[in-house]
């Protein structure tokens, strides 16, 4: 039961991250027509939130990984799983960029 419990949090916790993701990225795309209120509370309220769970993810994923985190956020974890490692790490960090954050990345590639 405790498993489970920690499993569900695990996924509460990427998927509210992953919505941050979305909020933060339309925000870099429109961030030259946004309003003073807009802005205001883009950067001072959900920007800093969105790296406190960002961190958090980035600790479980690197549970998961089985390593020690070398990066604050998950964006470097995953760049860095990408470009040095092979096997199942490699392809879950690959499937990650390509399925979660780089189709919403206004520049099309994020990791």
């Amino acid at each position: 039961m405790t498993a489970l419990m920690i499993g569900l949090g695990a996924y509460a916790i990427a998927l509210l991250c992953w919505v941050l993701y979305l909020a933060i990225m339309n925000l870099a795309e429109h961030r030259d027509r946004l309003h003073p209120f807009a802005k205001f509370n883009a950067y001072c309220i959900v920007l800093p939130i969105g790296y406190v769970f960002d961190a958090t993810l980035n600790l479980i994923v690197c549970l998961i990984f089985l390593r020690v985190p070398r990066d604050w956020l998950l964006t470097g974890t995953l760049k860095r799983t990408i470009a040095i490692e092979n096997g199942w790490r490699c392809t879950i960090a690959a499937w990650i960029c390509t399925h979660l954050l780089n189709q919403f990345d206004p520049k099309g590639k994020h990791c």
